[in-house]
């Protein structure tokens, strides 16, 4: 039986082993054919199909077009414009009254120890507690109307106050060097003991004092019966 199968085993691969088991010396080859004739033959394999060539197409892949965004423009910073920064009312340091020619500097003044304004020989008072340009109420103004004996050389300040007309054009101008225009809208006669006028009045205006009237003596003093109240308001607010 083991020869049996090494002779089979031959004939179907076909192959020449040699030495490959023991086999007698004398045994032919015919039962070998036998054999060979009584295996069945083996039907011819179709010949393999080969598998078909898939043929690979390269897709190209989308061009991407980059486009660059452009950088959002910003509008241009607004540089704020400075505020003006208001300056703080400051006294009033000149009069200019054109009309009479009148180019004075103003000089603060108050009341003495009786309460009474003090009115100076030659110069036109400023009323330092009253108000300053710009401060929206009562600016008084006074001074002399007549000359003084001792200096008749030295012309009154107020002297010609008497000859303003309703429009007249006042000006004052302040330590800051900014100047306050007014014009003349009235003039009163007032009694001495009328003060009210120089009292605050709730709005701007300039009040000048002088004296007019009948001239009288009073403790050897040369006094006038009346104060002449010259009025003035702001130029934008006359109008």
């Amino acid at each position: 039986m083991k020869l049996f199968f090494w002779r089979i085993a031959v004939i179907v691969t076909g192959s020449l082993i040699v030495g490959c088991g023991a086999a007698p010396a004398q045994m032919s080859s015919a039962p070998n054919m036998q054999l060979a004739a009584t295996l069945p033959v083996a039907s011819a394999l179709p010949a393999a199909t080969p598998a078909p060539t898939m043929a690979l197409t390269a897709t190209p892949m989308p061009t991407v077009v980059l486009t660059a965004i452009p950088a959002p423009t910003l509008p241009p910073t607004a540089v704020p414009s400075p505020v003006p920064t208001a300056q703080p009312a400051a006294p009033p340091v000149r009069l200019i009254i054109a009309d009479i020619d009148l180019d004075r500097v103003l000089v603060p003044v108050g009341l003495d120890a009786n309460r009474m304004p003090i009115v100076l020989d030659h110069d036109v008072g400023w009323y330092k507690l009253g108000a300053m340009p710009g401060q929206g109420d009562n600016i008084v103004l006074w001074g002399h109307v007549l000359r003084f004996r001792k200096a008749p050389h030295i012309p009154a300040p107020f002297a010609r106050l008497k000859e303003l007309k309703p429009g007249a054009k006042v000006v004052l101008i302040d330590a800051n060097g900014a100047e306050h225009h007014y014009v003349v809208t009235r003039q009163v006669w007032a009694k001495p003991d009328e003060v009210h006028y120089m009292l605050p009045q709730g709005r701007e205006m300039v009040t000048m004092i002088a004296c007019i009237g009948d001239k009288v003596i009073v403790n050897g003093a040369v006094e006038m019966t009346h104060r002449l109240i010259t009025i003035a308001e702001p130029e934008n607010v006359a109008r």
